[in-house]
């Protein structure tokens, strides 16, 4: 009679690593292997998101930074919208910036701006700009660029008498007229340059050449032949821009320069809520 106890097969897959134990060992090393490389994979992934999100929040808060300066320079500067207005945060990070507290430079360009009746461009750079809007910013410089064309619709503004032309020459303003005395014409040619005077510009005579003549201004006004001619052209006016610029800047300097008259503002420690962004000043009525 048959055995009732049947024969048992176990069929192991790690049999071999069991019966071999170098087998085993190439095993686990293979297997540690396969391990490390998914880790380093799934390490670089994690990495190349964190890169793309710190690149998107990066280029995002950027061009939304952007697009929040050039609305309120519009709104500041009584602008009738942001076009035209070019902002530029510089190269840094503005997370890294922005986590130190501040930016470090801004520099904002706008393409049309008036002055007073005058068409300018300006150029704003400020430093130290903090993020939180009730601290004050550091330094902040305002360049506004008059052109001779728009320069030569003051006449009235830098003479007394009618003028012939009017050019900028070198440092100066040339103005040129022709005083008529009796029966002569006499060309006159005026130099003044430009200077800052409170919210105004003033244009205080430098020389002047008389015919064929340099004379002094002094000496022309106390010329009794031609000082009641000279007196007219030689009384300059002020020219007000307090009505088309906050009251936070102040005129620091005149110039001409590059074929325009510059004049070159500045605003110091003055917070971006600071009311007078927003306040103008007001000039005479002409």
């Amino acid at each position: 009679m048959a055995s009732d106890d049947q024969p048992t097969i176990e069929l192991r897959l790690d049999g071999a690593a069991d019966s071999d134990p170098e087998a085993a060992t190439g095993y686990a090393v293979a297997k540690r292997k396969r391990r490390s490389w998914i880790g380093w994979v799934v390490a670089g992934v994690i990495l190349l998101i964190l890169i793309v999100g710190v690149v998107l929040v990066e280029t995002v808060g950027r061009t939304a930074a952007v697009r929040i300066a050039q609305d309120e320079i519009a709104s500041s500067l009584g602008l009738e919208s942001s076009e035209g207005v070019a902002v530029d945060l510089g190269s840094g990070s503005l997370i890294l910036q922005a986590l130190t507290g501040g930016l470090d430079v801004v520099t904002i360009d706008i393409d049309r701006f008036e002055v007073n009746g005058l068409e300018s461009s300006v150029q704003v750079v400020a430093t130290g700009v903090p993020v939180v809007s009730s601290q004050p910013i550091d330094t902040v410089s305002m360049d506004v660029a008059i052109t001779g064309a728009e320069v030569s619709k003051l006449a009235t503004t830098l003479s007394g008498t009618g003028l012939d032309s009017i050019e900028l020459e070198g440092s100066a303003i040339r103005v040129s007229t022709v005083f008529k005395l009796l029966f002569f014409e006499i060309p006159v040619a005026l130099d003044l340059v430009p200077v800052a005077a409170g919210d105004s510009i003033a244009f205080e005579p430098e020389s002047v050449v008389l015919g064929d003549e340099q004379i002094s201004v002094a000496d022309l006004r106390q010329n009794p032949l031609v000082s009641g001619l000279a007196g007219s052209l030689l009384s300059s006016q002020e020219f007000c821009v307090a009505s088309s610029l906050p009251t936070a800047l102040t005129i620091d300097s005149v110039a001409v320069a590059n074929d325009n008259l510059v004049i070159q503002l500045n605003a110091d420690g003055i917070a971006l809520d600071d009311a007078a962004w927003k306040q103008y000043g007001t000039c005479p009525a002409p």
